[in-house]
């Protein structure tokens, strides 16, 4: 049977599951044909060893949307941020804030996160009535720029012109002109910023002090357009994966209440709700590596420079690694083997920030509305290649 695996259309997006079970059971090694050649992973154990091999294997010098797979032609910024390093040269870089982000410093962050949610909560429970992707989204945001040392107003400037970047128009592959054009004012603030940084910069610990100051290495530091590059690829991986896994959490709640009230009977399942959440609909559906050289994978031939994607989503429901997939079950137990924020040298720098947000957001929410009701008329879901999950999830419920 043939699979008809093409990201950028409405019948997948409606329905992703049945393509990514009959690519797991007949071709777990996808060639993409209409995209260049390129090779689509689907199943959980080869995704993992591939991170396992990442950069010896796979590299990301290219980016982690090498063109024209994701992204269309122009896949951003490159090799200017951190993921898009490998060796020696991806772990210096990370090294220049690798020490925020330690479980134990990110710990510290809980009272700010908790007063943050508790503030963007406030006006809304008076009204009876809030989106969670629209608070969640906000607490993240305003958490990560503070860490990176960029004004609020800034940071929601440069968020709306990101948003622009991630609209997708099934007739077009990757970004559309519109997003191109959005993208490009979103470096071009970020370049301006980085310029104005060296002339101000903001304290310490703020991550631009620490790469305005600190070198690299011996007698390397970094550019304006590297700081240019990790800003962006902050406030793009650290605003939006967690709202989107908050918000889908709630639509997945909703559609079991026997789910919601285990949850709000006990909290402290809810960082296994969170990590459940991840699996069971990855907001993250695909990042993707160049080979670095020949590869022989269930019996086809990747050739080195081909480009690869591993399909988080599908991975997430694979039975061969996880016992009825299919089933969103908030008592499961955080697996040992996740590929939920990656795994081996690129996994995700802010894990510990996010599973922080979630846990706070969503014990937040709980704790301030006992009952709600999901005004589904008006819930939104983004498709696209790249993110997935619900952009709008508006309740109600009773003012307090």
């Amino acid at each position: 049977m043939k699979i008809n695996y093409n990201p950028y259309t409405k019948e997948f997006w409606n329905d992703p599951w049945t393509i990514y079970k009959l690519m797991r059971d007949e071709d777990p090694v996808h060639r993409m044909d209409d995209f260049g050649g390129a090779w689509a992973l689907s199943r959980f154990e080869d995704i993992w060893n591939a991170h396992l091999g990442s950069y010896k294997d796979y590299t990301s010098v290219e980016g982690t949307s090498p063109p024209p797979l994701l992204l269309g032609e122009d896949s951003g910024p490159g090799h200017v941020s951190i993921p898009s390093n490998d060796g020696a040269d991806h772990r210096d870089y990370r090294n220049t804030i690798a020490d925020r982000y330690t479980q134990s410093s990110i710990a510290e962050l809980e009272d700010k996160i908790r007063e943050l949610t508790q503030e963007e909560l406030k006006a809304s429970l008076k009204l009876g009535k809030l989106d969670i992707h629209e608070i969640a989204r906000k607490v993240a945001l305003f958490s990560i720029t503070d860490m990176i040392g960029l004004e609020r107003k800034t940071a929601l400037q440069a968020r709306e012109l990101i948003d622009i970047f991630y609209e997708r128009d099934p007739e077009i592959m990757g970004v559309t002109p519109r997003g191109q054009e959005a993208f490009g004012q979103c470096m071009g603030l970020m370049l301006q910023l980085a310029a104005e940084w060296r002339k101000d910069t903001p304290p310490s610990p703020s991550h631009i002090n620490a790469w305005i100051n600190k070198q690299v290495r011996e007698g390397v530091w970094m550019s304006d357009e590297q700081i240019m590059g990790n800003t962006s690829m902050l406030i793009i991986t650290g605003a939006d994966t967690v709202p989107y896994n908050i918000a889908n959490l709630f639509y997945y709640l909703n559609q079991d209440p026997n789910q919601l009230e285990i949850l709000r009977n006990d909290f402290s399942l809810i960082p296994n709700a969170f990590d459940e959440c991840v699996r069971f609909d990855h907001p993250t559906n695909i990042l993707g590596r160049k080979l670095n050289k020949d590869i022989e994978l269930h019996g086809k031939e990747m050739k080195k420079g081909d480009s690869v994607i591993y399909l988080y989503q599908s991975a997430g429901r694979d039975e061969r690694e996880f016992d009825n997939p299919d089933k969103f079950d908030v008592t499961r137990p955080i697996p040992k083997r996740s590929v939920n924020f990656g795994h081996g040298p690129h996994k995700c720098l802010g894990q510990h920030l996010a599973k922080l947000e979630g846990r706070v957001i969503i014990e937040e929410i709980l704790s301030a509305i006992p009952k709600f009701k999901l005004i589904e008329e008006d819930v939104e879901r983004t498709f696209g290649e790249f993110l997935q999950g619900y952009r709008h999830m508006p309740i109600e419920f009773d003012p307090s």
